[in-house]
């Protein structure tokens, strides 16, 4: 990964089964800086056999899907392929792109050497050239560096140009560019790495919407809601609030079934502390009754 961001390149998403597309943006600050990496990127397409789209604008400068106006945005660029394919070619695009950019820049620097040079204000050739003419020039001059550079990338140079000493040097940049080819040991597209590869592949894997909804949902706790089988286990799922007073009643029944008769074991009944006849039937309450009908309850669940 180069420090300098010459494109942008979005998540690739899947058009059709078996294809998908990337869009790339070159944010360059000058617009023929901008074209000149957009030919980097169509050519390094057409060597990895990746289809290559360039949108036009729209009348009010957006981009537009068909060519109503003629003007070619050359900031943007639609790339297409089979997975791999494409994942190869978004792998090598930065680096290609850095690398032609870093001999480009090297070839401007020997330009600017060559101008101020006291050989080249002797020999006459700056004579008719103002600082705007020449600032021109420098640039022309790197963008046709970078275009021969281009064109090196599928089959490297087909023929060794020889410099001229006596023409200046913005009309020698096929030489310089081919200089700063051989000086650089040349650039093969094809040098990128499995692991640089599968980075790129990897961000295709989960590009359908209908996979991640159904991660989602797949993480989603459900409840289960069983029915008690008995009035014990009705009583537990209530809570302490709500079996508490039953609890106080049956165990007040059971200790006076224990304990047999008031005085027996320093229990006294509620109704003789009243001065009421412990001998004498207690009227049944609300409470003993529904005591009374919870221990029946429970003896049939238990059954």
């Amino acid at each position: 990964m180069t420090s300098r961001r010459y494109v942008a390149i979005s998540r690739p998403h899947q058009l059709s089964p078996g294809r998908f597309q990337a869009d790339l943006y070159f944010p360059a600050s000058a617009p023929n800086r901008a074209r000149q990496q957009h030919a980097v990127a169509v050519e390094l397409a057409r060597i990895y056999d990746v289809d290559a789209t360039t949108p036009c604008l729209g009348p009010d400068g957006c981009v537009a899907q068909a060519p109503v106006t003629g003007r070619v945005d050359y900031r943007h660029l639609k790339v297409q392929g089979k997975p791999r394919s494409l994942a190869r070619y978004l792998a090598a695009l930065r680096r290609v792109l850095a690398i032609v950019e870093r001999l480009a820049t090297r070839a401007a620097r020997a330009f600017g050497s060559w101008r101020r040079s006291l050989l080249t204000v002797l020999s006459g050739q700056l004579d008719d050239e103002t600082p705007s003419t020449l600032r021109a020039r420098a640039a022309g001059f790197r963008a046709e560096v970078l275009r021969t550079l281009v064109g090196y990338l599928a089959r490297g140079p087909q023929q060794i140009p020889r410099r001229d000493p006596s023409r200046p040097l913005w009309e020698e940049a096929e030489a310089v560019a081919y200089e700063v080819w051989q000086h650089a040991g040349g650039i093969d597209p094809w040098a990128v790495t499995a692991d640089e590869i599968d980075a790129e592949h990897q961000q295709m894997l989960y590009t359908d919407l209908s996979v991640v909804e159904q991660l989602e949902e797949a993480n989603v706790p459900t409840a289960q809601f069983t029915v008690p089988e008995t009035v014990a286990e009705l009583l537990e799922r209530s809570g302490p609030a709500e079996q508490a007073p039953i609890e106080d009643v049956v165990h007040q029944q059971l200790v006076t079934t224990a304990h047999g008769p008031a005085g027996a074991s320093g229990w006294v009944p509620a109704s003789t502390a009243a001065g009421r006849d412990p001998e004498a039937p207690t009227p049944p309450s609300a409470a003993g009754a529904a005591a009374r009908r919870a221990v029946g309850l429970a003896g049939v669940g238990s059954r």
